[in-house]
């Protein structure tokens, strides 16, 4: 089954000093929705009331470090499943070990995630380590560093330091970048 959902958008939250903040709604939504998706294609009937595995699902978000920039990429378990079929189409032309070790590769992305449940009001908890590695400080008072940056980019979503964000697209983004920069400013008011 094809990812038809995506995220879209952008948003800047503002992060306390627990390391709560909340996910977009808007893709809170896309995430819930995928969830019913693949629920129903599991074959489950909730007219017959064993939620079980599924209760909590619904309501999660898988985080990963990205290797190559201060970001988190995020997205959920439908993703994962797209994600794997489509490393083994990639390395198709690929045989034997040859073929195992590039897929094995490509998945250990899937080794350093991390499931974020959100609470009531749509937050999650970013440990001080994933903050650090994306450069928040959640208990920063200047109204910049506790800022969190939400930027959907189709089947995931990328979470950002925005002053990290607007670096990292200057230079071929610039009206992107500055749109980043009137939120912070605006959020600054």
């Amino acid at each position: 089954m094809a990812i038809s959902d995506h995220f879209r958008g952008k948003a800047l939250n503002g992060i306390d000093k627990k390391g709560r903040v909340s996910v977009p709604s808007d893709f809170r939504g896309v995430i819930q929705t995928r969830h019913r998706r693949v629920i129903a294609q599991d074959g489950f009937d909730p007219a017959e009331g064993d939620e079980g595995r599924h209760a909590s699902a619904g309501k999660v978000v898988i985080v990963s470090r990205d290797p190559k920039r201060p970001c988190l990429i995020a997205f959920e378990n439908q993703y994962v499943r797209e994600y794997a079929d489509k490393l083994a189409l990639r390395h198709a032309d690929l045989r034997g070990q040859e073929r195992e070790d590039a897929i094995r590769d490509d998945m250990e992305m899937l080794g350093s995630t991390f499931d974020l449940a959100w609470d009531v009001n749509g937050r999650i908890v970013l440990s001080a380590r994933l903050c650090q590695r994306i450069g928040i400080d959640p208990a920063a008072d200047n109204g910049r560093d506790n800022l969190v940056f939400f930027h959907g980019v189709g089947e995931t979503f990328e979470i950002w330091h925005p002053a990290n964000f607007i670096t990292h697209v200057e230079g071929r983004n610039p009206d992107l970048a500055d749109d980043v920069r009137d939120m912070v400013e605006d959020r600054a008011k």
